[in-house]
């Protein structure tokens, strides 16, 4: 195999960056085809929904790697390193095997059916992460879907268990303007033979059950054959007893910080309880053990103090919907600053409606190294209270945290590539990637 360096490696795959974005499945499945269809010796979870996928997919891992399963687990985008969309046993694939993959998949590229069109970048990683499941010989794989469900490259795979964990408005250009609509396509990873679970409520929740239904599949749904009640913490911690058609289990403890990872963690349970039925060797124990022991970071993470820097995910107005009642608990009767950036396709304006709640004491706006980020002009624009601008996000940060000053808090959110900026900044997490010409789309 070539000898070729990761920056050189990350290169590679960036060029494929020019071409775009595509939804389908025909180039995604004729790149398999030439690397002999690894995906079809892999068994598991896919797991879609507009929020908490990666949450969900962590979890669900974390339960098999107590099970002692050899997990591979494949989430996208990263916050500091690609490395960390291909975990094998827990750990990111180190460089030389991210190296290799990239090998493999450039040269199935040269010889595959040509008349599906060249893959994307995301269609390149979506190979590489089945392929390193299926060389690691993956008991368990766990799949995050990147955009949508139906035509996302990842929907190539029939897992198994299928997941729709939360559905609402995002990505409204690519999979339509309604949560109907968006609902479908999230719901389209449903497969016949499959075992399905789902979190979706409201107008997305009766879409979910159609498809289950055409598809002849048993479908779990929270808030129906699937419940949760949470409990009352002295440690801060999450903790809740949950409810599956296979059992009750009180007192279970969430390693993530949030009360929206109460409703992902019950969802994770009934996962595990469809694993089990699909024969996979998990016991409460492993539930337990699992939940309270997973880590993912950027879930309303404390990362620094003196300020105290809080980082979450959200990037859309679904997800600070969700994160605003302990973001206002966190930071009550203490001095805060928004640090906030996101992207041209998310709802920058609906986020800031509702982040502007919170008695922010002051706003920095920046923007992360991405062709896709909102310039900071437009995001404070839509502030209805002073702010400021600075560039890079490792300069507004350290703008924030001078504003606030020791006793407050700095919360940093609305775009994942600004909390991977923030944490690459406080040297937190992998060493951040070398920039590479053609950064990627996402």
């Amino acid at each position: 195999m070539p000898e070729v360096s990761y920056e050189e490696a990350l290169s590679r795959l960036a060029a494929a960056s020019h071409r775009g974005m595509r939804l389908g499945l025909g180039t995604t499945t004729a790149l398999l085809a030439a690397l002999d269809n690894p995906e079809r010796e892999l068994r598991g979870v896919l797991v879609a929904g507009t929020n908490g996928k990666g949450s969900v997919c962590a979890m669900v891992a974390a339960i098999g790697q107590r099970a002692g399963l050899k997990v591979a687990l494949l989430t996208k985008p990263h916050l500091t390193s690609y490395r960390e969309r291909i975990r094998l046993g827990g750990d990111p694939v180190p460089e030389r095997h991210f190296e290799e993959l990239v090998d493999q998949v450039i040269t199935a590229e040269s010889a595959m059916d040509r008349s599906a069109g060249l893959p994307t970048h995301h269609e390149l990683l979506t190979a590489m992460g089945f392929l390193a499941a299926a060389e690691y010989g993956a008991d368990l794989t766990v799949c995050e879907v990147g955009l949508g469900g139906r035509l996302d490259a990842t929907n190539v795979w029939d897992a198994g268990v299928a997941v729709v964990v939360t559905v609402g408005l995002d990505h409204q250009a690519q999979l339509g303007n309604t949560v109907a609509k968006i609902a479908g396509e999230k719901a389209a990873i449903i497969k016949p033979g499959n075992l399905a679970v789902t979190g979706a409520a409201g107008e997305a929740a009766p879409v979910v059950r159609e498809a289950a239904r055409r598809a002849g599949v048993r479908l779990w749904q929270l808030g129906a054959e699937v419940g949760y009640r949470a409990l009352e913490s002295d440690d801060g911690c999450g903790r809740l007893d949950v409810r599956t058609p296979k059992r009750q289990l009180r007192g279970l403890t969430v390693g993530l910080g949030g009360g929206i990872q109460l409703a992902n963690a019950a969802i994770s349970t009934a996962v595990a309880d469809c694993l089990i039925d699909q024969g996979h060797p998990l016991t409460e124990s492993h539930i337990r053990q699992g939940l309270r022991g997973v880590v993912w970071s950027g879930r309303l993470e404390p990362v620094a103090s003196r300020p105290m820097v809080i980082v979450d995910s959200a990037h859309n107005p679904h997800a600070v919907a969700a994160v605003l009642p302990d973001l206002q608990r966190r930071i009550a009767g203490r001095p805060a600053v928004l640090l906030f950036g996101s992207m041209g396709d998310h709802d920058h304006r609906g986020m800031l409606e509702l982040l502007a709640t919170i008695p922010f004491a002051g706003a920095v706006f920046t923007r992360a190294e991405s062709p896709r980020a909102v310039e900071p002009p437009s995001l404070l624009a839509e502030w209805p209270r002073a702010g400021r601008m600075v560039v890079p996000v490792g300069d507004a940060l350290e703008a924030a945290r001078v504003a606030v000053g020791p006793p407050g808090v700095v919360v940093a959110l609305g775009s994942i590539y600004v909390i991977g900026e923030v944490l690459a900044h406080l040297k937190i997490g992998l060493p951040p990637d070398p920039l590479v010409v053609g950064q990627p789309l996402w």
